[in-house]
């Protein structure tokens, strides 16, 4: 393939462009990505500009039913909000809701901060501090062969820091086709029970690419089972401003 035979100059490009993360200092270290993730973030827009950009705002479904989402990109305070139903802001230490708790169906809410967001803003997050990425050997589902990548994450890192993601890139564009995902916010002898989840559709905001469609299954015998939901995303804005703080608190 023509990418492959660029592969040592593009490599060189990717590596110095993605694999630099800033300290609290203001100094700059190096962080080298495995060089599918590398691909991956460049084929998907670039971490410089999803570095860059401060608010990200999103709407899931349609019609008369829709979730509107904003999220601080650098707080990851976030606002889940359903028109005629309810408001509710998430901070690090705090939930706010509007008009009441009761409202918000969820019997779990802290579990719910960041949830949607998180794959939908995958690869990007992926990226995170905190994360620990792996190449691995190239599989194939569906007849279709891809390049995958593992993300673990450090002991501390989020609520849930025993999750694992396995991530699947087209090896022709190198955009995320699949990812595998396990959830052990309730139980950490999950890491391993995966599930699965195709993006079906790509959109672009502000030269970022983001799904325009999730299609969710079962994950059995390393294959694909049974389609369990579809979700649809429109309405994307990415702003290199922030959202004001009192966004996710003063919800009246």
């Amino acid at each position: 393939m023509s990418s492959m035979q660029l592969y040592p100059l593009f490599l060189l490009v990717i590596f110095s462009m993605l694999a630099c993360s800033v300290q609290n200092d203001g100094s700059e270290t190096k962080k080298v990505y495995p060089r599918t993730f590398a691909m991956g973030l460049t084929a998907h827009g670039g971490l410089e500009k999803w570095n860059a950009s401060g608010t990200l705002k999103f709407t899931e479904g349609a019609g008369e039913n829709p979730t509107h989402y904003t999220v601080d990109l650098k707080n990851r305070n976030e606002l889940i909000e359903k028109p005629g139903h309810y408001r509710v802001g998430f901070t690090t230490d705090s939930i706010y809701y509007y008009p009441n708790r009761d409202s918000f169906p969820s019997k779990t809410p802290r579990f719910m901060h960041n949830l949607r967001f998180y794959f939908f803003a995958l690869p990007y997050v992926t990226a995170d501090p905190g994360a620990i990425q792996e190449e691995l050997e190239p599989a194939a589902l569906n007849g279709i062969m891809y390049d995958r990548v593992k993300v673990t994450f450090d002991e501390g890192v989020g609520v849930a820091p025993k999750d694992q993601y396995i991530l699947w890139y087209d090896q022709d564009t190198h955009l995320l086709t699949f990812i595998n995902y396990s959830v052990t916010y309730f139980d950490e002898a999950n890491a391993e029970n995966y599930s699965a989840i195709r993006y079906a559709k790509w959109q672009e905001s502000g030269g970022l690419k983001f799904p325009a469609e999730m299609i969710g299954y079962k994950w059995e015998n390393d294959s694909l089972g049974e389609e369990r939901y579809r979700r649809k995303f429109s309405d994307i804005v990415i702003e290199n401003k922030r959202p004001a703080p009192e966004t996710f608190i003063d919800l009246q």
